[in-house]
């Protein structure tokens, strides 16, 4: 159609460009955030380790993200670990747990339990995420006994 001024007036374009002018306008999302998915995996997992009364051991865990730096938390026997509380034992820059002077006696056997490695994403915006736990059994042994592989496969 054209108008008296030369002009052509295309009734169905006009509705197109203003209608979407209007859609866009009443398509602002409020209160959603997408969040995409997270790479995190372990570099390094901890394996069964057996030490002698006094001696160390080093339980590595190591993780990475595509997010940043993931959080490495120890836990023993199912409860976290306060490293600041045991002189002896410290977490290391990489994330493993390097216990020192591994104590052990006959009615106390404060270092002997199950350890679990945890790494999650912490507080970096997004809801903590568990990638998954490694567990590792630590058995002592005093000095001269004999280890066989029913103590290993049977942990106390």
């Amino acid at each position: 159609m054209e108008n008296s001024l030369g002009c052509v007036w295309v009734p169905k374009l006009a509705f197109v460009l203003f209608g979407a002018t209007l859609l866009s306008a009443h398509l602002q999302v409020t209160g959603f955030q997408i969040k995409a998915f997270t790479s995190l995996h372990f570099l390094s997992e901890p394996s069964d380790a057996i030490t002698m009364r006094g001696g160390n051991v080093l339980l590595n865990c190591s993780a990475e993200s595509d997010r940043g730096v993931p959080v490495i938390t120890w836990k023993k026997d199912g409860i976290h670990l306060s490293l600041g509380m045991d002189e002896r034992k410290q977490q290391l820059p990489n994330g493993s747990l390097l216990i020192q002077n591994i104590l052990h006696s006959r009615h106390h056997k404060p270092d002997e339990g199950l350890y679990q490695c945890e790494a999650s994403l912490g507080d970096s915006g997004y809801s903590e995420r568990e990638l998954y736990i490694d567990t590792v059994f630590l058995i002592v042994k005093d000095k001269g006994s004999v280890i066989t592989v029913d103590d290993l496969s049977n942990p106390p």
